[in-house]
């Protein structure tokens, strides 16, 4: 779903091309997009970002059954908020036909697996932490946290909206089974993130990288747990 004409026509060339795949329906703006998936109930989805009415985040949002989207766009900054929700693969145009294909077949993975897959139950992650201070409790929202950082017998919880951090007695392993997984990545075994507030990133030459946030706090990445941000920087 795309408000580009020839945009979609290079994604329609690109499927002629597979003969598995069968293209059930077009739209030129997010209200028609919405519509359309709700009543065709496609397995992919290809969404641009910007178009008419809803923007593409918002479409993936409003779905009800989430297949598999894929997302073709011209703007590189919005790819973290769409693996937080969960989108399959964030193509940036112009790409090419190896690597449109490759988007194809992670897509179908997804749907096999989840075809193979026995339903669970739902996991349970917070979305507030008490601290305990002298005298008082202090409630922390999980969605103010920016990183996380190991302090000793202690984890150091940086709120970078109110510029503060706060000391609780946990470990790193206990916090990180706390948090979603897709808000969340451990990037170090003394760091953790928001993948949201990650603007930057910066390899090394041994595997590790430099990490900056929103608020200009600079992490390290080891090596060991690069593949926490794979899905957001292709490593």
């Amino acid at each position: 779903m795309d408000d580009e004409p020839l945009a979609r026509a290079g994604i329609r060339h690109l499927l002629s091309q597979q003969q598995q795949f069968e293209i059930t329906a077009e739209a030129d703006n997010g209200t028609e997009a919405l519509r359309l998936a709700q009543l065709h109930q496609p397995d992919i989805i290809f969404l641009d970002i910007q178009m008419p009415g809803l923007d593409g985040l918002s479409v993936l949002r409003q779905l009800a059954n989430k297949p598999a989207v894929i997302f073709c766009s011209a703007y590189a900054e919005h790819a973290v908020t769409a693996f937080e929700l969960s989108a399959v693969d964030y193509l940036l145009k112009p790409f090419s036909a190896e690597r449109f294909q490759q988007a194809l077949f992670k897509a179908c993975g997804k749907i096999i697996h989840g075809l193979s897959r026995q339903p669970e139950p739902a996991a349970e992650y917070i979305d507030r932490i008490t601290i305990r201070d002298p005298g008082r409790l202090r409630i922390v929202d999980v969605s103010d946290i920016s990183w996380i950082e190991s302090a000793g017998n202690y984890v150091d919880i940086h709120v970078y909206s109110q510029q503060k951090s706060y000391l609780l007695r946990d470990t790193m392993a206990a916090i990180e089974s706390k948090l979603d997984p897709a808000l969340f990545a451990r990037i170090h075994r003394s760091s953790i993130v928001r993948k949201s507030d990650i603007v930057e990133l910066r390899p090394g030459d041994k595997g590790d990288a430099e990490v900056v946030l929103k608020c200009g706090a600079s992490l390290t990445m080891s090596r060991r747990h690069r593949t926490a941000l794979a899905g957001l920087f292709g490593l």
